[in-house]
């Protein structure tokens, strides 16, 4: 169970809002918010005809934007199935009260510079290689790093409306087994929020280290690692320096590749690949990344995510990664490369300011 200065998280079980808000001065904020999410999504699957509250949509949407600009900005919330909220997550972060939050979303959006904007635009052009965008999101999420107004008014808005989040108790089988490390996580976000250091390992490493220390984070030698591979990898992606990213992307992708961020730098690597023409390298980086998924478990949610994840480039590039298509073909003969997908990776538990 994750835990944040020794306060523990909150794993959904099925309880009601009553029960989940009873945890208010036990339990992290944020795990509570999240059992709420978790609650009407699958009140939405059991009982589709049961109306979603507008109060309750506004809660998705701000949970969606928290998790996945905490886990890969901005850039992120626009690529993954998370748009489908991008019209109206302003207005959601309005109406909780969150002022800072809205006007640093609302810069997101317009950084995308489209008009009209809908969520088809947003997803026919995420795709599309423009350093002056992303440059201007990588601004924004720093800024959003920093914010920590939105879980405390979240949660006041829920327990001001007890009508609109009035949701029953439900069965729910077992949790499956947890993915995904979360002290690279944990790593990962204070890493983000430190001063910049030096790019060097020795230097990232020892603010890992040190940051381990002063939040209270149980991280082993390896972890500390997979950390300071991570942030200087995907440093380099933002620099554009494919020198760096080659140097650092073995040991990042040794150490890391269960943390999300890893997920999300390893398919920007090879989109940053094709646009230079270096096809044979984003093949084999690809290549790389699909036979570790082959490896694990295919049938969990976690490995599933992925496998959908990474079916997108290969439907917009496969001519140019030709043994990465043959091998996806080969091995996911169930996911389709000819449909859409509206990719969504998985959740994080605790990883949120």
């Amino acid at each position: 169970m994750p835990r944040k200065n020794n306060v523990p998280w909150l794993n959904y079980t099925g309880q009601d809002t009553a029960e989940i808000l009873a945890h208010k001065t036990t339990h992290r904020i944020d795990s509570l918010l999240c059992a709420l999410e978790e609650a009407i999504q699958l009140r939405q699957t059991r009982f589709p005809d049961s109306p979603t509250t507008s109060e309750q949509r506004a809660l998705l949407a701000i949970m969606a934007l928290k998790r996945e600009v905490n886990n890969g900005g901005y850039h992120q919330f626009f690529l993954n199935s998370s748009r489908q909220y991008a019209l109206t997550i302003v207005p959601a972060l309005e109406a909780i009260g969150c002022a800072v939050a809205a006007e640093l979303t609302q810069k997101a959006i317009d950084c995308l510079r489209l008009d009209p904007l809908t969520i088809e635009a947003i997803a026919n052009s995420i795709y599309e290689p423009d350093a002056q965008r992303d440059q201007a999101l990588n601004a924004l999420d720093q800024q959003f790093y920093r914010i920590s107004e939105i879980d405390p008014k979240l949660l006041a808005f829920v327990e001001s409306r007890p009508d609109a989040f009035a949701i029953e108790k439900m069965s729910v089988p077992p949790p499956p087994p947890e993915r995904g490390n979360h002290n690279l996580i944990q790593l990962g976000v204070r890493l983000l929020l430190a001063p910049a250091p030096e790019l060097t390992f020795e230097a990232v490493r020892k603010l890992a280290a040190d940051s381990a220390v002063r939040e209270e984070i149980p991280a082993s030698d390896a972890e500390l690692d997979g950390a300071a591979y991570l942030f200087l990898f995907e440093a380099a992606l933002k620099a554009g320096d494919m020198e760096q990213c080659a140097r650092y992307a073995g040991p990042a992708f040794d150490l890391a590749r269960e943390n999300t961020s890893h997920c999300t730098a390893q398919r920007q690597w090879v989109e940053k690949l094709i646009e230079q023409s270096s096809f044979a390298c984003a093949d084999e980086v690809t290549l790389q990344y699909l036979t570790y998924l082959k490896g694990d478990d295919t049938s969990i949610r976690f490995i599933r995510n992925r496998i959908k994840y990474w079916a997108d480039p290969l439907q917009k590039h496969g001519p140019k990664l030709p043994r990465s298509l043959e091998f996806f073909q080969a091995n996911f003969p169930d996911v389709s490369l000819t449909e859409s997908h509206a990719p969504k990776i998985f959740r994080i538990p605790g990883n949120q300011h």
